[in-house]
């Protein structure tokens, strides 16, 4: 392929002299671009039009050793200090058919042996039937199989599984590679190996940390998560392969009492859509969905944040279209009380609630406040228990529909980025309550016009649920109910139009019906009695004296059932009727 306009070039060496391949469009997972010597130089180009994703590319230095083991048994021994490598021989040229590799990996400290699959390029099918590769938790084939059976991705699929990392339970694994078919154009296998001895976890200040194994859990049910002072991780299910559609995952984090949660983003990568409304991530800063949200994730919009009370809960939704690589978060506990980095940077009131009732009020109170202003109170529950609650007992503030002008807004967090639990304005005296996190935030903003007393709010921490209705839910209730009078009116008005018209289901029109002259007509009419005809002709309209039209009339209704004594009518413009003879 000719990339003509955004292309990434590969360069055998420290410069551009010497280049190798350039790769655009989509490109196949797991190709392979080895240099002859100890430096490669990449270069991306891309022209003024459009803007794609990019690439993401891994990179690992690499040499052949074998250690001699793709001849004879090999045993080797890992260290904690030193990470060493075993490949196939010929690596990375293709490697020989109908070879046979095998090596024996022994801790040096007593501890277990980490092996890691850092590139893999075999022969590959739904079945590996020919080139595999095996590591087993012991010293021989009879232990038990850390990959579950043979493995033998190519590079185009390679990652296949959500981990590529092995650990034995003892001190000792076993490593075996069979070819027996044709290798070539296939790379093999790279394998770095080392012991994990060091890793001692503490539970001392939360500066030394462990990294644990990562959570990428995903069913019907939250995934309970305890965070500690070690560093651990969560994922999406089958990072860094693309995830599946359709999916609804959920994790809480619990910390202990009295800490808060830092969550950082080691990588994430989702589907790209205005407002995130295909794949996304959402933090809750508390216990569950229903939880401020404090951060959203899709494409590659990220960001590290922190919670404000001992819980953390996230959630992970898939659609039904493109997957892509994932996200990889990393959470431990934080001892750190100070204000949260997202609050206003100045000129914020730090206050902490408790059972006991306690009030602030509104700059000058009780005398007017300032205009062109904006002031900041910032309440916290330190307790981790309980509800803060605000009442205010007294508001006399620029009034306006819409509190366009000067106003209160109450934020359920420590940031403006926070849903608002509530805003005000007027006279209005609401209770508001914050049920999902320990901070709540209140700003005042005033305009340059008119200035008021002011307001008074009460604050304390209740475990009480608010059972009065705040003022905005009663002019909802007030509003629903004019809204349904007004149509209920409407309702019937054009029922009694509709009825008027004698237009509605099973009623018969009231009006005058259109009736045709015609000598079978005549004739019904002749032999009914005089009776019948007088009260049909009095159900009957008058007919006007004025012609409709200039060639139509409207005939005079019959008074006598004798057909002799009918009028003959002429019509001008029309042929006179013939006469009707007695039967």
């Amino acid at each position: 392929m000719y990339c003509v306009y955004n292309a990434l070039g590969f360069y055998d060496g420290a410069n551009t002299g010497a280049q190798v391949t350039s790769v655009c469009g989509t490109a196949r997972s797991g190709r392979m671009f080895v240099s002859s010597g100890p430096a490669a130089l990449l270069r991306l180009t891309s022209d003024y039009s459009i803007q794609q994703a990019g690439f993401t590319m891994r990179y690992i230095m690499t040499k052949t050793d074998d250690h001699g083991g793709c001849g004879t048994a090999t045993t080797l021994t890992a260290t904690t200090n030193t990470v060493q490598y075993i490949t196939n021989k010929q690596w990375p040229d293709s490697y020989d058919e109908n070879s046979l590799c095998r090596w024996t990996i022994t801790s040096s400290s007593g501890g277990k042996v980490s092996m890691t699959i850092l590139f893999s390029d075999m022969l590959s099918g739904e079945e590996c039937y020919s080139d595999t590769l095996e590591i087993f938790d012991g010293s021989s084939r009879t232990d038990p199989s850390l990959t579950q059976g043979y493995f033998c991705d190519s590079r185009g699929t390679f990652p296949s599984r959500s981990s590529m990392t092995f650990v034995t339970s003892g001190t000792q694994a076993f490593i075996r590679f069979r070819s027996i078919a044709s290798g070539w154009r296939r790379h093999g296998f790279f394998l770095s190996f080392v012991d994990v001895q060091g890793a001692v976890t503490t539970t001392q200040a939360p500066t030394t940390t462990t990294t644990q194994p990562p959570n990428e859990v995903c069913s019907s049910g939250t995934v309970q998560l305890t965070a500690n002072n070690d560093t651990q991780l969560i994922q999406s299910p089958s990072y860094p392969i693309f995830y599946s559609p359709n999916m609804l995952c959920s994790w809480l984090i619990t910390a202990p009492t009295g800490a808060l949660i830092q969550l950082k983003v080691i990588d994430s990568y989702l589907e790209d859509t205005d407002g995130c409304v295909g794949d996304y991530v959402h933090i809750h800063d508390g216990s569950n969905a229903d939880s401020a949200v404090i951060a959203t994730y899709c494409g590659e919009i990220s960001s590290s944040v922190n919670s404000t009370s001992n819980r953390l809960y996230i959630q992970f939704r898939t659609d039904g279209s493109v997957g892509q690589r994932g996200f990889q978060l990393e959470y431990t506990v934080l001892y750190d009380y100070s204000t949260p980095s997202c609050a206003p940077p100045a000129g914020v009131t730090n206050l902490e609630a408790n059972a006991t009732a306690q009030y602030f009020e509104s700059p000058n109170y009780p005398d007017n406040y300032n205009s062109s202003s904006t002031f900041y109170w910032l309440i916290h529950n330190p307790s981790d228990t309980g509800y803060i609650r605000l009442e205010v007992e007294d508001s006399r503030i620029e009034a306006d529909p819409y509190c366009t002008y000067d106003k209160v807004t109450v934020y359920r967090g420590p940031c403006t980025t926070y849903p608002i639990l509530s805003s005000f304005c007027g006279v209005e005296k609401p209770t508001v309550t914050q049920y999902t996190g320990s901070y709540v935030l209140v700003v005042f903003t005033t305009d340059a016009t008119a200035d008021f007393r002011g307001f008074r709010i009460k604050y304390y921490v209740t475990t009480e649920v608010e059972k009065t209705s705040t003022f905005w839910r009663d002019v909802a209730l007030i509003a629903g109910a004019t809204i349904a009078g007004i149509a209920a009116v409407a309702i019937i008005v054009g029922l009694a139009v509709a009825a008027k018209k004698g237009k509605l289901p099973g009623m018969k029109s009231s009006g005058p019906k259109k009736r045709r002259l015609s000598v079978s007509s005549l004739s019904s009419s002749s032999s009914s009695s005089d009776e019948s005809d007088k009260e049909s002709s009095n159900k009957r309209k008058r007919p006007k004296t004025a012609l409709r039209s200039k060639t139509k009339v409207r005939l005079p209704p019959v008074k006598s059932a004798k057909v002799e004594t009918l009028p003959k009518v002429s019509i001008k413009g029309q042929s006179k009727l013939p006469p009707i003879a007695k039967k």
